[in-house]
């Protein structure tokens, strides 16, 4: 699936790896770009990159800025699905609220979007799906886990989906990034990825057709740990 000339569908846009896949996907010569942003105070941001990119506001929370996609977008060969929300703590110290609000966003709300632009996909006669997932979906990070178990569970969505859709030609990718140098990472002491790297990575990957994107340097490491010694990975994880 080529970027160029391609209707792209960034969430989550306003900052961090979003804005980056935008800034990409713009050099990449695609047609337009619907780009996401939750607060109005991020909107001048967007408005600011040109005339190819459309903000929509959407907020992955809000259910009717959810179910409002399908008239806002009416035509998109690529979705990116990159918004979601990071708790810093693991499960025994989440309250059952947090817990909850990881995963009404990071997967409800990821699957109410793909959900709601299926028809908009499906009416181009190919496309593409890339969910920005995390190293933490492959395994626990306990001292995220809630973030973990809300990557993990939509790790799980993506393969399901992938089958769904192999049948309307619309290729679906997990991405798995490590840390990116980003507002969420601030903070933690960990060596990080520049944001544009990782964007290219995955708006590589998705052109190349690879079903697991690992976008940067650590990634690129865990993914075969990972395939070869699941429980080594796990095993590595819990030293953080």
């Amino acid at each position: 699936m080529k970027i160029s000339n391609s209707i792209v569908l960034v969430t989550g846009a306003n900052r961090g790896i979003g804005l980056a896949i935008v800034a990409k996907a713009l050099e990449k010569k695609a047609a337009k770009v619907y780009a996401t942003y939750r607060s109005d105070s991020n909107r001048t941001t967007l408005e600011n990159l040109g005339e190819r990119v459309i903000p929509v506001h959407l907020d992955l929370g809000d259910k009717s800025t959810i179910t409002q996609l399908s008239q806002l977008v009416p035509s998109i060969n690529i979705l990116i699905n990159n918004a979601g929300i990071f708790s810093g703590t693991n499960v025994l110290e989440d309250t059952e609220q947090q817990l909850r609000d990881d995963i009404e966003t990071n997967l409800f709300g990821t699957l109410g979007v793909t959900k709601a632009l299926l028809p908009s996909l499906k009416k181009e006669g190919s496309g593409a799906i890339a969910n920005v997932l995390s190293v933490t979906s492959l395994a626990a990070m306990p001292s995220f886990g809630g973030y973990s178990a809300s990557k993990a569970a939509l790790h799980s969505v993506t393969q399901s989906i992938r089958s769904n859709l192999k049948a309307n030609e619309i290729s679906v990718h997990g991405v798995y990034p490590g840390p990116v140098a980003t507002r969420m990472t601030k903070g933690l002491n960990m060596d990080t990825t520049p944001a544009s790297e990782v964007a290219e990575a995955i708006l590589n990957g998705i052109e190349n057709g690879v079903e697991e994107i690992f976008p940067d340097a650590m990634s690129q490491q865990i993914g075969p740990l990972y395939l070869s010694s699941p429980k080594q990975l796990e095993q590595n994880f819990a030293a953080f």
